[in-house]
């Protein structure tokens, strides 16, 4: 249970789209990826840090300040409405730009998102549900 703060919106993010890459490994039976030993030029390092990093960082810099200001908000309905735009957005930018074949990777990113969110900002989520019911 982290505080909100934007460097711990960061490491979500981050460890979020590292469970998923982990979960598709084990998924798929494809470890090819994390066979480092075969990278030997910089090329081969910068494509492989790219297809690792692409989907993070454009989610840390398009997602960061919308998620904090969504666990700032005081509001179920709209902490709710705005948490489910941010994952619909979400899965359309992964679906398009990474799995247009298999739509059910965008679905088990969310749900790894859902769990990670829930299990960081818990704390976070109980005090806006409490702050509305009073």
């Amino acid at each position: 249970m982290m505080k909100v703060s934007f460097r711990n919106i960061v490491v979500y993010i981050f460890l979020k789209y590292l469970i998923f890459y982990i979960f598709l490994m084990f998924r798929n039976n494809d470890y090819t990826l994390i066979s480092v030993s075969t990278l030997q030029t910089f090329q081969d390092w910068f494509f492989y840090l790219f297809i690792f990093l692409f989907l993070p960082v454009l989610n840390i810099l398009l997602f960061t300040g919308p998620i904090y200001y969504l666990l700032k908000l005081k509001k179920i309905t709209l902490f709710v409405i705005l948490w489910v735009v941010c994952l619909l957005i979400e899965y359309v930018i992964y679906t398009r730009s990474a799995s247009q074949l298999d739509l059910m990777n965008g679905v088990y990113l969310e749900i790894i998102g859902i769990l990670l969110f829930l299990l960081f900002f818990y704390r976070h989520i109980v005090l806006i549900f409490k702050q509305q019911a009073k």
